[in-house]
């Protein structure tokens, strides 16, 4: 009966058994994403149905994902795994025939496969075809930070008690708004800075010009209006500041320039291809033809640099890809932290170059190295302080590089220079080395700030959670007690 039931459509997926654990053992993986598969089974077991899982551009969440749909298809689960971009659809196929997870496709210009355990959908093809398909037992959303839009919501509603797991490395929408809406718990990965120490991840070197004076830029949906930003910077000296530093940092190596606009991301392109180096431009209104052609050739080495407004800032694994030129100015920490992942998985230089031109770093207060601690609530609601109009920090007259003004000498070539604030506007100068230690310390004024707010041990617990410390609930204990507050019996 319940195989005639099947072909009829109308059979409901079977209850599903928490015993996927047992089987990760047959997949390759480090020890931190076999952790964070057994927390996130043992989140499923416990009655979770929506979790995310937290771990930085090239922690491996795909291959964590091949281990976890992998597993289902052991215990008999179907399972999704859907993507907003159909470069990534590709991207995903190869990983997982590189994995022997055999699987099929339900996405334009992919063979419709629905029937396969394992299907890989794009939400767009996806949304139109939910009346012809049964609800996966697990769906894994990639680049979940997306899935609060109606598009999502749809797809994920319609499935109700799968489970949905989400994955990203920025928990947040673009204007700091929470998933709490989307998910119910949160595993949390190592950070990029334990994943460069541990050789997961390269080193980099960051370097920044002075910040481009966006005061007077009109801002709309939480971000700077691309037109007024373009009045800034696409203009030939500050083009031709981006492409001097290229041919100064990282010249013959292969990398990623953001620009502000489609225009601006041409006129880069343009001016690259000018100097003798191979640059394209690529956007997401090309036909898949043309950026089907421009993937091939960037992944064989043809050419140098991608040069794009927004469509690489998430997802896309080249791994020799070693240069970041950041010529966008934001105000969206998640857009700027997922460009700045791009140059950092291991594969082209020993050491990668970031260099942001858009003056991010100084807006965001922040390296891609920096301590972040993520929460399912985000950041839009938290109260913060203005951005000064100048920073304590001079700059290096031999050597550019900029450092406490409180120094006498300069850390990098011991040059003595006067140690004064420097005010910040608009130009389009040579780059300077951001100073590190400044960085570190604003870190951790945050950190005791966080702290501070803490009533209670529930609170502390909450934040060593959201911290990813290995024992959160011991050293919420020692917090409380260090500030007398009653901590309940274990």
């Amino acid at each position: 009966m319940n195989d005639l039931l099947s072909v009829a459509g109308l059979l409901i997926p079977p209850s599903p058994r928490f015993d996927l654990a047992a089987y990760f053992h047959n997949y390759p993986l480090r020890d931190y994403q076999h952790r964070m598969l057994l927390e996130a089974a043992n989140l499923m077991a416990q009655g979770y149905r929506r979790i995310l899982i937290q771990a930085p551009t090239g922690a491996g969440k795909t291959v964590m994902a091949r281990a976890l749909m992998g597993s289902g298809v052991s215990v008999g689960w179907t399972s999704e795994f859907l993507v907003h971009r159909k470069e990534l659809i590709r991207q995903t196929s190869e990983s997982f025939t590189k994995g022997s997870l055999e699987h099929g496709f339900v996405a334009t210009g992919f063979p419709f496969t629905p029937d396969v355990g394992v299907t890989l959908a794009g939400i767009q093809t996806l949304v139109n075809r939910l009346d012809l398909l049964m609800p996966p037992n697990l769906a894994v959303v990639d680049e979940c930070h997306h899935a609060t839009s109606n598009t999502w919501r749809q797809v994920l509603d319609s499935y109700g008690d799968a489970h949905i797991i989400g994955l990203t490395a920025t928990p947040e929408r673009l204007d700091g708004t929470g998933l709490n809406e989307q998910f119910d718990a949160m595993v949390v990965g190592p950070s990029v800075r334990e994943l460069i120490d541990r050789g997961f991840l390269s080193p980099f070197v960051f370097y920044g010009p002075s910040v481009p004076d966006m005061s007077n830029v009109p801002v709309s949906n939480g971000d700077f209006v691309r037109s007024a930003v373009d009045e800034i910077v696409d203009k030939p000296k500050v083009i031709g500041s981006v492409v001097e530093h290229y041919l100064k940092l990282a010249k013959g190596q292969q990398g990623l320039i953001f620009g502000n606009s489609r225009k601006h991301s041409r006129h880069l392109a343009e001016t690259f291809t000018g100097e003798g180096i191979p640059a394209m431009h690529v956007d997401g209104s090309m036909s898949a033809e043309e950026r089907n052609r421009f993937d091939a050739a960037f992944r064989a080495g043809d050419i140098l640099l991608g040069c794009n407004p927004e469509l690489f800032s998430e997802g896309y694994d080249v791994p020799n890809v070693s240069y970041l030129g950041d010529a966008g100015p934001s105000r969206s920490e998640i857009k700027v932290r997922q460009r700045w992942g791009r140059p950092l998985r291991i594969g082209g230089a020993a050491v990668a170059t970031i260099a942001d031109h858009a003056g991010n770093w100084k807006r965001i207060n922040s390296l891609p190295d920096s301590d972040r601690q993520w929460s399912l609530e985000g950041t839009k609601s938290r109260k913060k302080s203005a951005v000064p109009d100048h920073t304590p920090v001079t700059q290096c007259k031999a050597c550019f590089r900029v450092y406490p003004s409180a120094a006498r000498v300069c850390p990098g070539c011991a040059s003595e220079t006067p140690a004064q604030p420097r005010i910040v506007r608009e130009e389009a100068g040579t780059l300077t080395k951001v100073e590190r230690e400044e960085l570190r310390k604003a870190a951790e004024v945050r950190r005791k700030a966080e702290e501070k707010e803490c009533l209670s041990f529930k609170q502390f617990l909450s934040l060593g959670q959201a911290r990813g410390y290995g024992n959160p609930r011991g050293w919420a204990k020692i917090q409380c007690r260090l500030r007398r507050i009653p901590v309940p019996p274990s």
